[in-house]
């Protein structure tokens, strides 16, 4: 079985499968963007699996071959059409979660739809005139009035992608009615199939066989890949961090000599570690991660993983010269700065201060303070707001002292206090 590294299977696949009836986009045989929820990418009706080979993720080239040859073979019939209707408009909260993220090529592309005719509803209307009208079926066949022609002068230029493939090439619209050619709208349905097959069977504990999450928060990585394991199997079999290397160094020997793929992640407490996480401003270790909670706090945002991460202060806390002078790293003190401003930061709108809570555009550090670019997309507004570093450094230990008492209480740590999403002036 030969193996070939991710960018030379695009390569492949391009080129065996350039003269192909379909629109193929394959790039997310590089970007392998559902590898932790299945194992696979899915090109058309064809899952592709993924291998990992010494620390790094690989195709077999037979595998992309004959996926490639199977794409340069297929028969399109472009006279032979199917037509099919825009699904009603559903909220997001009132989806099942299990619902949610389900693989559906008509929703999928009601969704670009619906967010044009919201997005050209809200620009041709003052604030106070905006309704759900954009929500109903119009007499185009489309929401609201959006035209044909104007959805597609939206997107075009866009890579609006369903199943690797590039729907809106082929998709026409005749007398309100919107067509497809019936080979590829046959194929669409066979990978909705395939996906939830693959979903299906990769949600599986592989110890009790217990139902996870459909978003694969029970896959932990492992040398040959990912593995499915519920939180008590993990528990069972990987062990709970207790603080041992607090202190330490991470480029110490007793760091290196010490896998983290032996215990549990500190944070999710789910998922099997896979890295030691430490400091970068002081060197220390903090504790074993899992590699989706070492990402979500070295590569989002500081202040999303403060207010979404549960159990991100006292984790954060773990590096002892942080916890002894009750501060965090540099890059959280920003972070708290502008959750305390979106908290408490309005402008005044006719005497009376709003209530929206405004779009923070930019934060530099400058002449000893904070500065944040706030905006109010509803009012036009825009204004700046200065917080010095001293009154930062004051948000900060009130932070850190806050989790350090409920820690202390054997409570939740509370996140940072968000603002109210209030809707009026």
């Amino acid at each position: 079985m030969a193996q070939i590294s991710p960018r030379l299977a695009r390569t492949y696949f391009a080129e065996i499968s350039a003269a192909s009836a379909l629109p193929l986009d394959p790039d997310d045989l590089v970007h392998m963007v559902r590898l932790r929820q299945h194992g696979h990418v899915v090109i058309g009706d064809i899952a592709i699996r993924c291998y990992k080979n010494r620390s790094k993720w690989t195709y077999d080239e037979r595998d992309i071959r004959r996926a490639a040859q199977a794409f340069a073979d297929f028969r399109l019939d472009a006279g032979d059409v199917i037509e099919f209707q825009v699904p009603p408009y559903r909220e997001r909260d009132d989806e099942d979660p299990e619902e949610r993220g389900r693989a559906d090529w008509r929703e999928k592309i009601a969704s670009w739809m619906y967010w044009h005719a919201r997005h050209r509803h809200q620009e041709q209307r003052h604030y106070d005139d905006w309704n759900d009208s954009w929500q109903r079926i119009g007499a185009h066949g489309l929401p609201d009035d959006l035209t044909w022609e104007e959805f597609t002068a939206a997107y075009s230029g866009r890579r609006q992608n369903i199943a690797n493939t590039r729907p809106l090439e082929l998709m026409t619209h005749s007398g309100g009615s919107l067509l497809l050619p019936r080979a590829y709208a046959e194929l669409l349905d066979r990978w909705e199939q395939v996906t939830e097959d693959l979903v299906a069977r990769a949600r599986i504990c592989s110890r009790c066989r217990a139902q996870g999450p459909r978003w694969g928060a029970w896959r932990t990585p492992s040398p040959l890949g990912y593995v499915t394991l519920c939180p008590p199997c993990s528990g069972a079999t990987f062990q709970r961090y207790a603080g041992h290397l607090r202190g330490v160094l991470y480029e110490s020997a007793r760091t290196r000599s010490t896998r983290a793929d032996g215990y549990l992640c500190r944070l999710c407490s789910e998922s099997r570690a896979a890295v030691w996480d430490h400091c970068h401003d002081h060197g220390l270790v903090r504790g074993p991660l899992c590699g989706s909670c070492n990402t979500y706090e070295g590569k989002s945002t500081a202040h999303s993983f403060l207010q979404n991460k549960e159990g991100a202060a006292l984790h954060l806390l773990e590096c002892r010269v942080c916890r002894e002078r009750r501060t965090l790293p540099a890059r959280y003190h920003a972070a708290l700065a502008r959750i305390h401003v979106e908290a408490t930061e309005r402008h005044t709108i006719r005497t009376r201060r709003c209530r929206h809570v405004p779009w923070i555009e930019e934060v530099e550090l400058a002449h000893g303070a904070y500065r944040f670019e706030l905006s109010c997309w509803w009012h036009k507004a825009t204004w700046t707001k200065d917080v010095t570093v001293a009154e930062t450094a004051t948000l900060v230990r009130t932070f850190v002292d806050q989790a350090l008492a409920a820690e202390q209480a054997g409570a939740v740590v509370p996140a940072p206090r968000r603002p109210a999403s209030d809707t009026t002036v």
